[in-house]
Formats: C-alpha cells, structure tokens, sequence
C-alpha cells in the first residue's frame, strides 16, 4: 500500500501550494473563504467606524470650503458698497455725441455744464522734404538726433544703412522718446516722416544741429528706500531729517542756454511735495529749460540744442528751526553740442512741419470770461551796445545773427523767421540797444497765451555781459482758453472726464446713477442670503427625512451667521438721532424676513434715495468719516481698518499754546485712556494684540486741536462707518488668514481627518496581518485534513 501512497503525495504537494491562492476546501469540502470573510467582517468594525467619521469630517471639510467660498462673494460684493464715496455714481450724457464725449466717476456732481471747444489737440508731423528714389537706397554713414517731449534720441547709421533701415533704428529705439517713423512716396520719391505719438504741445518734435545738454542729479531722491515720485513729500524723503519750525526754503539758482541768470524759490511746509519743487525750477527756466523726476532723479533737458551755458543750483534753508535736507547736487551729464548731426541730406533744414503739435482749447461753464491778454517781456539794458551781434531764443528755436544796431523791425524780423513763429506773432518795440538804460519790449499775439521766456545770447556784443542785459516777464500772456496736451481732459469739471471729437459747443448733463447704486446693493443682497441659506441649509435638522445637517453643532458657523445679521437690525456705528437722516438699514428699505434672509422694499428706498441721498450712501457706506462738537477740538482722520466707529469722549489741556494732555474714550467705556499728541495732533492709542488686531477701539482716530488760547477743553467725537462697512470687518475677520474662524474651523476638521486616516491605516496593517494569519491558519487546515484523507485512502478506508 506504501508506494500508492507515496505515489500521491506529489499531488498532495500541489494543493498545499495553491491554498496560497485561496482555493481551500476544494479537497475538505469546507468553504473556508468564506468563514475568513465572515471572521474578517467581524475584525472591520473598528474600520468601518473610521472611515464612517472620516467621510463624515470630509463632507464637513467640503462644507466649510464651500461656504469659504460664498463669504469671500460676500466680502467682494459688501466692498464695493462699503465706500460712500466710491458708491456715488453719476451718468455724463452729452447733447452732441459727435462733438464730444463725457464719462463721470464717483466724484462728480449732479449739474449742466455748456463746453465751448475752440481747438483739437494735434500731434506733431515732420517730414523729410528732399525724398530719396527708393526705399532701399543707402542713406549713408552719419548721426541723427531728434528731441521729442524734452527727451533727446542719437540715431547713428553706417554706410550700408537704407532708408527703409532708418525707419527700423527710429521705432525699434529702446530710447525712443514717443515718435512713430515712416515713409511717405510723394513725387517719385520716399520722404522720412516723423509722426508724434501724442497730441499737445508738451510732445513737440525737432531735428537738431547737435546734442542738446542734460544736467541730472549724482544722487536719487528716495522714500524708505525706494525711488521718490512727484507725489512724494519733502518732509518724508530719506534725506530730510527733523521737525519743521518755520521759514524753511530751497533757493533755486542758475543760468538758462545763453547764460542768463534765472532764481527761483519754495518755501517748505508739511504739504510740499517734489512736484512743486520741479514745478518751481521750471517756473524760475520759463520754457528756456526742463525740470523732470525720473526714478526719483531730477533731470534738467536744455530747450536749446548745442554748446550751452546752462546751470542749476538747489540750496536748502531751514529757517528758524533745525531740519536738515541732503538736496542732490545736480550736474553736467551730457554736455550740449559734443555730438553732431552729421548725416548728409538730414539736416534740420531739409525737413517741414506739416503739422503743429497744439494744444486743445476749450471754455467750460462760460469760463475763462476774461478777455485774451499778450504777453510782454521787457529786455532791460544798462549800457548801449557800440559794435558785434546778438541773437535771440525762444521756445527752443535761436534767430541768424543780429546787428546790435539793428531798427526795431529788422529784429522782429529776425523772430517771425523762427519756425515757431509767423508773421503778426510778436511785436517788437521800445528802445533799441543802441541807447544807455532802454527797454526794449516783445509783445506776443492774443492766441499764444504764456509763453516761454525769450533769451538773449550778448557773447558777440560790445558790451558782451550777461548782467548788462535782463529779460522780465512783465505781463504774463493768457489767450482765454483753457489748453491741454491732449483731447481728453479730466481735471476741469470734477470727476468727469471729457472726449473731444470735433470744435463746436456741447452740454454735459450729470445726473444721479441711482440704478448702479441698486445693482451693487442687490449683489451683496443675493451674496448674504446665498451664505445665510448655505449655513441654515447645513446647520439645520429637517424632520421630514430626519437627517442633520452636516455643519450642525459648529459653533463656529452658528456664530458667523449672527455676526453678519447684527448690523443689518441695530443702529448704524456713529450714527445718531436728530442729527442724521437714517439709522438703521430698515429705515431705506432692507429687512430680514422670518428666515434670516435678506430683501429690499424698493418703493421705501426709492423714497428715502429722494429724500436725501447723501444720507442714503452714508448709511450704506460711510467709511469711518467723522465730526466733532468743538471748534477747538475738531475730526482730522480715522483710520479705515483699525478706529472703531463709534462716539468718543474727548479731554485736552493747552498751555503755552502746546498740548500738555490729551484723553479718549468710548462713550460707553468708563475709564479715560492717554493719547498721544504732537505738534496740534491729537492720535489714538495704537497697540496691537498677538492677532494684528487693535487693542483699544480709537487706533488710528487724530484729532486737530486749535492751539490758540489755553485751558482744558472737551468734545465729543462721531465715528462713523456705514453698515456695508460693518459687515465687511466681520467677514474679513472670518476669512483672514491664519486667525480667521473659518480658517482655525477648517484646520481643525484636517487634523480630525489626518487623525482618522492614520488610525485608518494602522487599523488597515491590522487586518491585513490578520487576514494573513487566518488564511496561513486554514491553509495548515486544508494541509492536514488533505493528509488524513491520503493516508485514509492508502489504507482503503473511504
């Protein structure tokens, strides 16, 4: 029986290796797939409860995300109403579209306004008079310098540049100051143009015999490090140090293209910004020069091309006090007239204006109503001239030499041959140079309004000093127009911007764009009730199915819903009885149904929009603007973020003429808190917490105290912010980063869902090991069963 019995256990073998496979039983009879399935269902529940709470604290996690989501709507559509301001609108409409265009922004106000428009602004146009044959044709190794909007442009061409290549070196310019190169085929010839990329007078182009000299600053102007802008203010720059005291100045000094002496002065207040510095060094040239701030460097550009004798100074005075400013030396950059333009067939003579670049004209409101006034300037002299010639400068242009004997019409003469001038422009009268202590006069035409300041060049008179002879302004030109370097202007009738199309009269009509007001207030109202519907959806129990909803037992969703309801039913922060129109949201029209959800009575807004509209905005959006019941104690600023709205109590003494003490309050508080003041500012307490947020309620609130008479003196101060206002400090708080509720609510639930996947996983490692045991367990089963069933067999027993 032995060897049937060995003979089986080679087949006996191979079941024992496919019970690994679990394909037991196939010899027992006993299904032990599934009694390992049935004991491993068993082992799972801890699992199961797991991965249960997991997908529960998922859907939590989704939830909060969406509702993340909704408040950041939220918080973008209660922004755009939570500035009154910016929440005035107005529509600009025209009675002549073809004539002119009109837009108003939040800053205008309501009224007809009649536009005479006397003139469009043009760009400049030059154009290369002699052409050349073909496009293609070598224009020939040289330089070609242009100047457009006070910035100078060198081209330089080799011997194997065409025409059509110096089209391409002009408009691929990195340095190109604004002008547009082209070719015109006139005549059986390609002529160079110079188009103006610009309309107005500031964008005037000109060919130049030489390079024009540059004077710049050996240091930039800077704010905390960076680049100052004309915005900048002198009291805030790097380099000026103290406090004002009185009588501080610059003193500007120099000398113009032909050496004439030219002064200036700025006196510095807390207010002075660099635009009124550049302003007054091109008051002091007069159009002979031109003051610029690039990148916080100040640029002086000759109006002259060639050899100059161009200067500046800036010298700064502290007056009575201490202050100290570090004003830049400004120096000689680019000498003038060490480069010549010197390619043939360009020269400035071979090229013609055919188009002036001017500026638009127009009268707004029947103003200006004064009458066009010439300018005069005098050219004062001390002694007579005996011998030599002189000439003249104006805007850029220098006449041929003059006589110093010449009549009075043989210079005038000389200016009205000047490009920029004709024939009618000015008149010359007065004393000729030929007498000892003259005047001689330039009165200019009606039309050209201010102009720039005439120079003389004396180098080749007897006698030839600069002192000997001074230009004056003696009667500044006005032409009874308003000009501007373009046709769309912006900064005559506030907040609207105008488009000038064609000469001719207009009206503009502004009127109240109450219906934008609506739109915006019906966005944040669908933004609220879609959060307010999310967070009772999710928070809720419905009976009908008996199902909770996933965000139930949040307490911080709960509480979010009850910080967005709360300023839409109390009294508006700051806001107060018979002294404003409206306190209360519901008082224009929005109230909270029985649901929670948000809706607009338009008939009651409508009436109160009529009633007073201001006062409307200002409950919708008044951004912490403020007031005060004393003349000696009075509202300076509040900060939009960190003051509080609300009324406070305020207590200063006086003595000496300066503040000794200064104490705030809440109205509602108890306990007085010191302030901090300097000069006549009185400034709220402003410490922050570990969180970025304001200690006390007046951060950033300053007061102006009037320091003329001593004494202790109290007000009371209104804060006030508009419900929009509230609403989005509530949001902003949920959604900031970090420390935001939503935020700590969401990391929260993640850490819930990282807890439960590593128990998860440990859990699974488990079962895995165990399913394993099993599984070796009943395979040993199959193992032995199978072995005393073969032996059983060997031994012919059944």
């Amino acid at each position: 029986m032995k060897p049937a019995a060995l003979s089986k256990r080679p087949e006996t073998r191979k079941l024992v290796e496919f019970s690994t496979f679990r394909l037991p039983g196939l010899l027992t009879g006993i299904d032990t797939t599934s009694l390992i399935a049935q004991l491993m269902a068993v082992e799972r529940r801890s699992l199961n409860i797991y991965e249960e709470r997991k997908s529960e604290s998922q859907e939590e996690l989704d939830a909060l995300n969406e509702l993340e989501t909704k408040l950041s709507t939220l918080q973008s559509s209660v922004r755009a109403i939570s500035d009154a301001d910016e929440l005035r609108a107005y529509t600009a409409n025209s009675s002549d579209t073809d004539i002119m265009t009109a837009e108003a922004s939040h800053n205008a106000f309501e009224g007809n306004h009649p536009v005479v428009i006397n003139q469009l602004a043009n760009a400049e146009r030059l154009v290369h008079t002699t052409g050349i044959e073909y496009a293609e044709d070598y224009v020939g190794e040289g330089t070609f310098i242009y100047s457009c909007n006070n910035q100078e442009t060198v081209i330089t061409t080799t011997s194997t540049t065409t025409l059509e290549d110096l089209v391409g070196l002009i408009n691929n310019d990195p340095q190109n100051p604004g002008v547009t190169a082209s070719l015109l085929f006139y005549n059986d010839s390609y002529h160079l143009v110079l188009n103006g990329n610009e309309a107005g007078s500031d964008y005037q182009i000109s060919t130049n015999d030489s390079n024009t000299e540059l004077w710049k600053a050996d240091s930039e102007l800077t704010v905390e490090s960076d680049n100052a802008t004309l915005s900048s203010k002198i009291i805030e720059l790097d380099q000026f140090t103290g406090t004002l005291a009185g009588g501080e100045k610059i003193t500007i000094t120099g000398k113009d293209h032909n050496g004439n002496v030219i002064a200036g002065e700025l006196s510095i207040t807390d207010n002075t910004k660099l635009t009124h510095l550049i302003s007054e060094i091109n008051d002091a040239f007069d159009g002979r020069a031109v003051a610029t701030l690039v990148n916080g460097q100040i640029c002086l550009t000759d109006s002259t091309c060639g050899t100059s004798q161009m200067e500046l100074t800036l010298t700064y005075d502290a007056g009575t006090g201490s202050t100290t400013f570090e004003v830049p030396t400004i120096s000689q950059s680019t000498q003038g007239g060490s480069t010549t333009a010197d390619l043939v067939g360009f020269a400035v003579s071979d090229f013609t204006e055919t188009q002036s670049a001017q500026d638009s004209q127009i009268k707004v409101d029947g103003f200006p109503s004064a009458s066009p006034v010439p300018e005069v300037q005098h050219l004062d002299f001390t002694d007579k001239v005996t011998g030599g010639t002189f000439t003249l400068t104006y805007d850029g242009h220098t006449t041929d030499a003059i006589n110093g004997n010449a009549t009075l019409e043989e210079i005038q003469t000389a200016l009205e041959a000047l490009p920029n001038l004709s024939a009618g422009d000015i008149t010359v009268g007065g004393d000729r140079l030929t007498v000892n202590n003259g005047t001689m006069t330039f009165t200019f035409g009606d039309a050209l309004g201010d102009v720039g300041l005439l120079s003389i060049n004396p180098a080749n008179l007897t006698p030839s000093d600069n002192s000997n002879y001074i230009m004056t302004e003696q009667t500044k030109g006005t032409n009874g127009w308003i000009s501007r370097s373009s046709n769309t202007i912006d900064d005559v009738i506030h907040g609207v911007t105008l488009h000038l199309h064609d000469t001719g009269t207009v009206q503009v009509n502004l009127t109240r764009d109450t219906e934008s007001v609506k739109e915006m207030l019906s966005t944040f109202i669908n933004a609220y009730n879609t959060v307010v519907s999310f967070i009772s959806e999710n928070t809720g129990y419905d009976e009908n199915t008996g199902t909770a909803g996933v965000l139930m037992g949040d307490y911080t969703v709960s509480t979010i819903k009850s910080q967005l309801r709360l300023p839409l039913y109390m009294q508006t922060s700051g806001f107060v009885q018979d002294t404003d129109t409206f306190l209360t949201p519901g008082q224009i029209g929005l109230e909270l149904d029985s649901d929670g959800l948000l809706n607009l009575d338009n008939t009651v807004f409508e009436e109160a929009l009529a009633e007073n509209y201001m006062a409307v905005l200002a409950l919708i959006g008044a951004d912490k603007t403020g007031s005060s019941n004393s003349n000696t104690i009075e509202f300076y600023d509040a900060h939009s973020s960190y003051t509080t709205a609300g009324t406070y109590n305020v207590e200063v003494t006086v003595s000496a003429g300066a503040i000794t003490s200064a104490k705030i309050k809440l109205s509602t508080e108890s306990t007085y808190r010191d302030a901090t003041f300097s000069s006549n500012v009185v400034t709220g307490e402003s410490s922050f917490d570990d969180n970025g947020y304001p200690v006390n309620p007046e951060n950033g609130l300053q007061l102006s105290v009037d320091l003329s008479q001593d004494g202790t003196f109290t007000a009371t101060v209104r804060v006030k912010q508009g419900f929009a206002g509230a609403i989005e400090n509530s949001v902003d708080r949920i959604l900031k980063a970090t420390t935001g509720s939503i935020q700590i609510d969401q990391e929260h639930v993640g850490e819930i869902i990282e807890q439960l996947q590593e128990k998860i996983e440990t859990e699974e490692d488990r079962l895995t090991k165990k399913e394993a045991y099993l599984v070796a367990k009943f395979a040993q089963l199959e193992r032995t069963l199978a072995l005393i069933q073969n032996q059983l067999a060997a031994l012919g027993i059944e």
